[in-house]
């Protein structure tokens, strides 16, 4: 929420914001790991985060934001990294905040890690997930 000054003050749009990670991004617990994802018919975003990351903070609601557009079509997780030190060594996961993609329970593409991943990079990657082309702008529309 933002005061008249235009600076944004903690309050009300967290818990909107946690709401909307909530509904499209769900908890993975390591025991749920081969039930969840490796059996899963679609394919699957896992974000390995700490707590207390400010880096992790900075990504949940981008990725949030991703996990909305692709309800449905991909499964979007999140796995917290101390707890679950078992699943991250048998990923190869050593950090957070890590997004890794996977389909039919395998790895594909490149993951993603560290502090500045982009909402533009997480909608690339998971729309390779999908098979999706990006368009390419025709020279002809460009401007001279």
């Amino acid at each position: 929420m933002a005061n008249r000054f235009g600076v944004w003050v903690p309050g009300a749009e967290d818990q909107a914001r946690k709401e909307a990670e909530a509904a499209n991004v769900t908890e993975l617990a390591e025991k749920d790991y081969e039930a969840q994802v490796a059996g899963s018919t679609l394919p699957v975003v896992l974000d390995f985060y700490g707590t207390g990351s400010k880096a992790c903070e900075e990504l949940a609601p981008r990725l949030a934001a991703v996990a909305g557009k692709y309800v449905g079509k991909v499964r979007f997780f999140k796995v917290q990294l101390g707890t679950n030190a078992g699943l991250a060594g048998k990923l190869g996961v050593t950090g957070s905040p890590t997004v890794l993609f996977l389909q039919g329970g395998k790895e594909k593409g490149e993951r993603l890690t560290g502090e500045e991943i982009q909402r533009t990079a997480l909608k690339a990657r998971v729309e390779g997930l999908l098979g999706i082309v990006p368009v390419a702008k025709s020279a002809a529309a460009a401007p001279a």
